[in-house]
């Protein structure tokens, strides 16, 4: 009996265990279907608003000097002192080089001596001409006087008194005093001729002496301007030859910057400048910003470029040393129907999202350039004749940006 217990009971339990959880799963409730939701991305919009508004640029320039001058010897000497040194500042006339004067003294000493004996000859000249002018009448006086001789002669010829002899050498003196007096009348008039040549040389070598007592000027070379020396390339006790480089100076009063500006605003600039209208560009130089103009465009674009040189100078500030590269921000002329976006509102080169019914619609626009705003800071400016007023465009980074796309408007901001 004792043995039937112990195996009904174990049964009695796994009974009751199963009919209790075929209960409980017959009574258990079936929860309800969860229906899928869409998630859609939050982002910030910003309102269309058109005005007129002026694009800055920012550019890369190179300070340069229009007054560069390399300085150059005139003649062949030995330099005797260099009274300058690399980065030192210089005003005009300053002897920077002084050069040998020794050859150039002894070359006007010859050119004066050359000088003297061809004024000398010309007085000669002078005074030979007076002579010949009295050498003539006494010529003729003696042609004269032979003239007689031959008559006496031929009469006494005529009259056996004389010799035929006689006759012929009186008539040989006669030619040998016309052809004398011939000579003499020859070198009188040709005394005009030889004048002129006289003065000729006298004026060329005065040319030649002057050019000499010129060179003795050449001998110290002297800043053209006031300025800064760049380069120093000769040394005491080296030789020059005519054109050998001395002396590099620039003048750091005229100092100019170099950018070059894109093609699509330069016709802007253009018409800007030749209706003498300013356009303003600033620079920052160890936290000091300066002031800039722009004063003109380069007439031509260089092979290679996407743009034409600016040029933009500092009326009221000095620029900073020549050859270094700066940064500057160049404010345009202003444009009307201007819109300024936030970088954020731009994808790749030209692309916005507009939010249309909480979807995106893309919208290529045309940039203007760039606006740096005191509260906003850093706007990018398109053209707003493809916007009206109070449109919604996406101003978030969005990687997964698409025409079509749904999105949630968390924030709007003009």
């Amino acid at each position: 009996m004792k043995r039937f217990f112990k195996i009904l009971i174990p049964l009695l339990i796994l009974a009751v265990g199963v009919g209790g959880y075929l209960y409980l799963k017959r009574t258990k409730e079936k929860p309800e279907k969860a229906s899928p939701t869409t998630i859609l991305p939050v982002v910030a919009g910003q309102r269309i608003v058109k005005s007129s508004i002026s694009p800055g640029l920012t550019l890369f320039g190179q300070i340069e000097a229009p007054r560069n001058t390399v300085l150059t010897a005139g003649i062949s000497s030995d330099v005797l002192a260099v009274n300058v040194l690399e980065g030192d500042t210089v005003e005009a006339g300053q002897v920077l080089v002084q050069l040998d004067q020794a050859d150039i003294n002894l070359d006007i000493l010859q050119r004066r001596a050359e000088l003297a004996e061809i004024e000398a000859q010309l007085e000669s000249d002078r005074s030979r001409y007076d002579t010949d002018k009295v050498a003539l009448k006494h010529e003729q006086k003696l042609v004269e006087l032979s003239n007689k001789a031959v008559e006496r002669a031929s009469k006494l010829a005529r009259s056996s008194a004389g010799t035929e002899a006689t006759l012929d050498s009186a008539l040989q003196e006669v030619q040998r005093l016309e052809l004398a007096v011939t000579q003499r009348k020859l070198d009188i008039a040709d005394f005009a001729s030889r004048q002129k040549l006289w003065k000729a040389r006298v004026d060329r070598a005065k040319a030649v002496l002057k050019g000499s007592e010129r060179d003795i000027l050449k001998t110290e070379v002297k800043a053209p301007f006031d300025g800064r020396v760049v380069n120093v390339m000769v040394s005491p006790g080296d030789r020059t030859a005519v054109t050998t480089q001395l002396v590099r100076v620039y003048d750091d009063a005229a100092l100019e910057i170099r950018a070059q500006v894109p093609s699509r605003y330069v016709a802007d600039l253009r018409k800007a400048l030749s209706s003498n209208q300013a356009v303003e560009a600033r620079m920052v130089d160890n936290a000091k910003e300066i002031p800039l103009t722009l004063v003109r465009l380069a007439a031509s674009v260089a092979s290679g470029q996407g743009g034409v040189d600016a040029f933009f100078r500092s009326e009221s500030s000095s620029l900073p040393a020549l050859g270094k590269t700066v940064e500057l921000r160049l404010s345009l002329p202003a444009v009307e129907n201007a819109v300024a976006l936030s970088p954020n509102a731009l994808y790749g080169a030209n692309l916005v999202y507009r939010i249309v019914d909480g979807s995106l619609q893309a919208q290529t626009v045309q940039r203007l350039g760039q606006s740096l705003d005191d509260q906003r800071g850093l706007q990018m400016l398109v053209a707003g004749d493809v916007f009206e007023d109070g449109d919604l465009v996406l101003n978030s980074r969005l990687p997964q940006a698409i025409h079509g796309l749904e999105v949630d408007v968390e924030q709007e901001a003009e």
